[in-house]
């Protein structure tokens, strides 16, 4: 899945050493947000995995995992392709309440990013599939959401093709 990931975000081609490397060299700049850009990207994946009776998307590292994979593995395009679906998320939130998302409370946080997922699931957006790749990557590749979301079992027991949810909890992470 981590590979996936890196792929996802554009990162076939910094696969090497050499092109990370030859950034580092050359002084330039791969940040994929700015610090205002940073705090509406968490916000808006604390409303897509939200705290509940397990953590949510900040406190499992979303945001951060989100930054590093861009930041390190992503293409100019994929950091593109991500801002635009926050930008997106402004506009909406601008349009529909008059103020910034990050003003709102939490209700309609949780109405915009409702209305943006319809627009951009059923119009196929691949920015916009991106992006919740990337969320959910994070999020069930953490310790929070392998072991407290999921039900981690380093070595499981026997093979059962058909198990009733009731019975063994929560999903497996395995």
């Amino acid at each position: 899945m981590l590979l996936g990931a890196v792929l996802l975000v554009g990162g076939g081609a910094a696969l090497t050493r050499f092109a990370r490397k030859a950034d580092t060299f050359a002084g330039n700049s791969r940040r994929a947000f700015n610090a205002e850009q940073f705090a509406l990207l968490e916000q808006v994946c604390e409303v897509i995995i939200p705290t509940t009776d397990t953590p949510g998307a900040i406190v499992a590292g979303v945001p951060d995992f989100m930054r590093q994979m861009l930041e390190e593995w992503g293409s100019d395009s994929s950091r593109s392709e991500i801002g635009s679906v926050l930008e997106a998320v402004q506009k909406l939130a601008w349009s529909r309440f008059g103020a910034a998302f990050l003003e709102l409370a939490p209700d309609r946080r949780l109405e915009v990013i409702k209305l943006l997922d319809g627009e951009r699931v059923e119009a196929k957006d691949p920015a916009y599939a991106k992006f919740k790749h990337l969320v959910l990557v994070g999020y069930y590749q953490s310790e929070i959401g392998a072991t407290r979301e999921l039900r981690y079992e380093l070595v499981p027991g026997a093979w059962r093709p058909c198990v009733p949810l009731s019975e063994i909890g929560r999903a497996s992470a395995v």
